[in-house]
């Protein structure tokens, strides 16, 4: 029932083999050949990040509440913060972000869920840097909290946040959990699961709270609608990325049957729990209502999608221009063509193998080389290419 990060998951292999293995669907399918080289390692990798315009230092999360700072230039590491978090089944410390004006703005974000008074409470809060090109002495301190939201089950936490090409925070939450979304949370426009909220982290003194509602928001002036909803309708986003061409791509884990990636549009309903990918979950579904995905996969392929990156770096020329992405349960990777619209369906998907890892997240750094971190061995690896 609770799948994504349930300690009963494993690879085939715990040991790392450098070479994947191609299987079932991706027998058919082109190959983009790429090796993954180990950078460093942590324990439960949740989300790997970089500053905006500086490759040296790696930031990485950890599922228990660790904040790790790794000096790739020096090989070496330190933990900046240790936060009290609440951390079965899909909670924990999730979602890692720095201001896009950074350092001018020293300014970072954080996504942890923790215990408020017996219930589990996801949290998202802003942070102050101190010496940001210093490793021994860099700090982070003066949190500020910008939001909280009550969690009514252990899973479907998303986590993600992030800011888009107008500098506003985007913050993904799922549908609360259990299964098939018992309290209908995707459908409600009255809560924030279920949705990706927009907001601007600037206090509205005016208001007298901690963000502003950007006033472009979709549903601002509507009664029955939160303003800080951009979209709605989703499972559980688990990691989106803004493309080259400033598209939000999103991955939503399904219940049973189908994993989907969208590309997120201001306003749109994008299904759950009516829809699972372009099909009816609910009898009664009528799916002209819905924004559709612009690829799905089924259970020959995994289990568990994780959203990535489109691929910028120029190292492994074939995958450049290329989304990423892979799947946590299986251990596959594969990328494609990005459309130009959401309404295009993606028709070619090249594989990049099925590896023994459990990939947690992708991370990508100012130079556009990506990264993806293993739950079970807490490796975190860099995409390089592959020698013959």
């Amino acid at each position: 029932m609770i799948k994504v990060f349930a300690k009963k998951y494993e690879t085939e292999n715990p040991i790392f083999s450098s070479s994947p293995v191609f299987l079932a669907e991706d027998l058919n399918r082109e190959k983009i050949e790429i090796s993954l080289s180990e950078v460093t390692s942590v324990k439960e990798p949740t989300d790997i990040q970089f500053y905006p315009t500086n490759s040296r230092y790696m930031f990485l999360l950890e599922k228990k509440g660790n904040l790790i700072v790794f000096d790739r230039e020096e090989k070496k590491q330190r933990t900046l913060l240790s936060l009290k978090v609440v951390s079965e089944s899909e909670l924990g410390l999730l979602g890692l972000c720095f201001h896009p004006d950074f350092p001018k703005v020293p300014n970072a974000y954080l996504n942890y869920t923790k215990d408020e008074n017996g219930k589990d409470t996801s949290i998202i809060s802003e942070w102050t840097i101190r010496n940001p090109d210093e490793f021994e002495k860099m700090s982070w301190d003066k949190e500020r909290i910008l939001l909280k939201v009550s969690q009514p089950y252990p899973n479907h936490n998303a986590g993600q946040i992030a800011f888009g090409r107008d500098k506003m925070l985007y913050i993904g939450w799922g549908d609360g959990g259990l299964r098939g979304d018992p309290q209908g949370n995707g459908q409600n426009t009255k809560t924030m699961l279920g949705s990706i909220l927009r907001i601007n982290p600037k206090a509205d003194t005016a208001k007298n709270t901690a963000y502003t509602i950007p006033s472009d928001n979709p549903f601002v002036g509507k009664a029955d609608v939160l303003p800080e909803i951009y979209a709605y309708g989703l499972r559980n986003p688990w990691r989106y990325s803004f493309s080259s061409a400033g598209s939000l791509v999103l991955a939503d884990v399904g219940q049973d049957a189908y994993e989907e990636i969208d590309i997120i549009e201001s306003g749109k309903n994008y299904g759950w729990s009516q829809t699972e990918g372009n099909h009816c979950y609910q009898s009664n579904c009528n799916q002209s209502e819905f924004a559709s995905p612009i690829y799905e996969y089924g259970r020959g392929d995994g289990q568990s999608i994780t959203g990535g990156y489109e691929y910028l770096a120029k190292d492994i020329a074939n995958l450049r221009g290329k989304y990423v992405f892979g799947d946590f349960i299986s251990g596959k990777i594969w990328a494609f063509d990005l459309p130009k619209d959401a309404k295009t369906k993606v028709e070619k998907v090249y594989t990049l193998g099925k590896w023994n890892v459990l990939i947690s997240t992708f991370g990508q750094d100012p130079n556009g080389d990506l990264f993806l971190a293993d739950y079970q061995s807490g490796k975190i690896m860099k995409f390089v290419p592959l020698k013959k």
